[in-house]
């Protein structure tokens, strides 16, 4: 039996060594960027996502344009393409024959939300033309506009961020409508969601949504920045699966302060633009607070007001820092790399090296939970081993020193009293073999007296 509890608690520790998560660091970064009018250089940064090439857009907001960089950095054009300085486009035989685009003259102002569908066409909000321009990414031109300034279903005022699933439903949030549309590829509005909160004087009023994101399990994550809060809905139903923030702005754990842009993390989380609190988020896939990284400042490495946010495969993270009117471009330092190999070895049973790792870990950074919660499964599984290999001393060895880390850890004492009786086995099954023979041995005493009384009593009888 206690043997059969063992493996029941070893097979609960690889659940858990499955589902171990790794914790971006901000070790190191480069940015690119500085404010001004000139290849990259920006003006208020908003969204940015990763194109179908591997480059980056960028909306490059009070610029009035997009600029594509290479995810080193470096500029590669901007969207849509500068008109020529001289607007007689006649000037050569090949642009008598070019057809004019019918969009050549709408004015692209302040581009916020960026998204691509699945065939590779870019959606754009334009935040002061209150509509979505679809633009071919391979040439920057616009190929289509999509709604119209009013407050009907397929209509826009002040739209923000923009996002497409993988069914090519569009999300769109209006700021100054106060509400999400969700609509196809044509503009149709398939639903709206309104947020709503209880005023002083008892009545209701919208929130102001900023930033939106179809999430992996097809709900939309939606920013409220005026009420500092991030919250899932269920678009099917248009219920609220969870929220997270508060309606007052505040810095510590569970608190936002003007939320905007949503990316995917690792490990199925989300990383959030606290854009007033100078850092960003990262929050669980149930929306319970995970980590924050980042602060306030100038200086390289340093955030005012972040916007857009990626974080690419490489877990490369790449911010677009508005105020500081440049793009950071973090990427992964030791520590992540270091716990990355240790998840993976981990995973193939190689605890040695996973030992290796998250010493290295700890000398970085000594109080790095995930190392600490790495070396304390190492120290169960050697515990384990030895247990089952019969090395008893060991294994209480492993064992305590588990509780070094985790002295309210309800598993070790389980474990601690299987080790004693297994130890033991021999005193206790020849103690209880002694008592078991002493009392069948009195049994035995008292049926053969029984007998033997019983058998006198017969003689006597006859």
């Amino acid at each position: 039996m206690k043997r059969f509890s063992l493996l029941l608690l070893l097979s609960v520790f690889f659940f858990q060594v499955c589902s171990l998560e790794a914790s971006l660091d901000f070790s190191v970064f480069h940015t690119r960027g500085f404010e001004g009018k000139a290849e990259l250089e920006f003006n208020q940064p908003e969204d940015l996502v990763k194109a179908p090439d591997g480059n980056f857009v960028i909306a490059d907001t009070n610029n009035n344009r997009l600029q594509v960089v290479s995810p080193e950095g470096n500029f590669i054009r901007i969207i849509p393409p500068p008109k020529p300085k001289n607007d007689a486009l006649t000037a050569t035989s090949e642009n008598k024959t070019a057809p004019a685009s019918k969009f050549q003259n709408l004015s692209f102002k302040r581009p916020v939300g960026l998204a691509f569908d699945n065939s590779g066409l870019l959606y754009v909000t334009l935040m002061n033309s209150d509509i979505i321009v679809v633009i071919d990414y391979s040439t920057g031109q616009i190929k289509k506009t999509i709604g119209s300034s009013g407050k009907k279903q397929g209509q826009f005022w002040m739209p923000m961020d923009i996002d497409i699933d993988d069914q090519n439903q569009i999300a769109v949030a209006e700021f100054r409508n106060r509400r999400v549309q969700i609509l196809d590829l044509e503009g149709n509005c398939i639903k709206d969601i309104i947020y709503q909160e209880k005023t002083q004087k008892g009545g209701v009023r919208n929130l102001e949504p900023r930033g939106v994101f179809w999430s992996q399990d097809g709900d939309l994550i939606v920013t409220y920045p005026n009420y500092h809060q991030v919250v899932c809905w269920n678009i099917v139903d248009g219920t609220i699966r969870w929220r997270y923030g508060g309606d007052k702005p505040g810095r510590d754990k569970g608190m936002l302060n003007n939320p905007s842009f949503i990316a995917q993390g690792i490990d199925s989380h989300l990383m959030i633009s606290d854009t007033k609190n100078n850092r960003i988020v990262e929050i669980t896939r149930e929306g319970k607070y995970y980590d924050s990284h980042g602060s306030k400042g100038s200086a390289p490495g340093k955030l005012n007001l972040p916007r857009g946010i990626y974080l690419t495969h490489d877990e490369n993270l790449i911010i677009s820092d508005s105020a500081n009117s440049r793009i950071h471009f973090f990427t992964a330092g030791p520590t992540t790399l270091l716990l990355k190999e240790a998840k993976a070895l981990a995973r193939s049973d190689n605890w040695s090296a996973v030992m290796g790792n998250v010493e290295r870990i700890l000398q970085l950074q000594p109080n790095n939970e995930q190392a600490l919660d790495l070396k304390v499964n190492a120290l169960y599984y050697f515990g384990d081993q030895s247990f089952k290999n019969q090395e008893y001393d060991k294994a209480e060895e492993y064992y305590r020193m588990v509780l070094s880390y985790q002295p309210d850890d309800v598993n070790i004492p389980q474990k601690l009293d299987a080790i004693f009786w297994e130890k033991n086995r021999p005193i206790i099954v020849g103690a209880i073999t002694i008592v078991l023979v002493f009392i069948g041995t009195i049994i035995l005493i008292w049926i053969l007296k029984l007998v033997f009384r019983r058998i006198i009593a017969r003689v006597k009888d006859n």
